[in-house]
């Protein structure tokens, strides 16, 4: 961006580019921990997850410090700053036999923080997240899910295209634009079509501005666009290029998960439009 999209040859090269390092990651990103429930003597699984390398060229993370780097997309025309790692619920597993358990349960873990570059807009989301596998029901009254296996798997672009993953994701989505139609568009492609353009105004940034999604409220009647989550949503005219992607109710990248204090306000307040 900064001058326009490339087509979708480039999607091609950039998914070539991450299959071939997944493969050279070797076969142990995604592994079966067991296909039989463990002995109450087991140890819980050890799961270690690996961030994938950045597919896209004319993008790059800079080294600030021991907690962040800098995410700089030359080819989308923007920049922020994003933690190394950050905590997961459900990132690991251990095998649970209290009250009854028998059953691997999700747990809070730090995960790499990965990028992941689609056309006309990054994902940022955890490297890796936790599959529960052969399920078993509980019979009544209890109707609880069991699950004998629990297996790691490595988030891929197609992954997170098709919503596949559990773990907290930021889709960030950019777009030329040229007029009050573009952002429109933007705007029903993002939010939905039932969406409309809100108001536009300054920020403390010269030459950016912030657009607002107008909703049409919460419930009775049943609500076409209910915006009730956070978001982000930035123009600038001079660039004819805007930003906008859903933070969500919560905080997605958790430094302490004791507390739930998050990384997600540092990393909104770092972004940049690239000159």
């Amino acid at each position: 961006m900064g001058g326009t999209l490339r087509s979708n040859a480039w999607l091609g090269l950039a998914l070539a580019a991450l299959l071939l390092a997944l493969l050279a990651c070797g076969p142990s990103l995604a592994t079966s921990t067991t296909s039989e429930p463990p002995t109450p003597t087991s140890e819980p699984p050890t799961l270690t997850a690996r961030p994938s390398p950045t597919p896209d060229p004319q993008a790059t993370l800079v080294w600030i410090d021991e907690t962040w780097s800098e995410y700089i997309n030359e080819r989308l025309g923007y920049a922020l700053r994003v933690p190394h790692t950050a905590f997961w619920y459900g990132g690991d597993c251990i095998w649970s036999e209290a009250d009854g358990d028998r059953s691997y349960r999700p747990v809070w873990a730090e995960i790499p923080v990965m990028m992941l570059e689609d056309v006309d807009r990054v994902y940022i989301t955890a490297a890796s997240t936790i599959e529960f596998t052969q399920p078993t029901q509980e019979a009544p009254p209890g109707y609880r899910t069991f699950f004998a296996g629990c297996e790691q798997i490595i988030n891929t672009l197609e992954r997170v295209r098709t919503r596949e993953i559990s773990s907290g994701t930021w889709e960030i989505v950019v777009r030329d634009i040229a007029s009050d139609a573009d952002l429109e568009a933007m705007i029903d492609d993002v939010y939905g079509e039932a969406c409309r353009l809100g108001e536009v105004v300054e920020t403390d940034t010269p030459g950016v501005l912030r657009v607002r999604v107008q909703g049409d409220g919460p419930p009775p009647p049943p609500p076409n666009c209910w915006v009730n989550y956070m978001y982000v949503f930035h123009y600038s005219p001079e660039l004819g290029l805007a930003i906008t992607w859903i933070t969500g109710q919560s905080t997605y990248f958790v430094s302490d998960p004791d507390t739930h204090e998050g990384y997600d306000g540092e990393m909104i307040r770092s972004f940049r439009f690239l000159p």
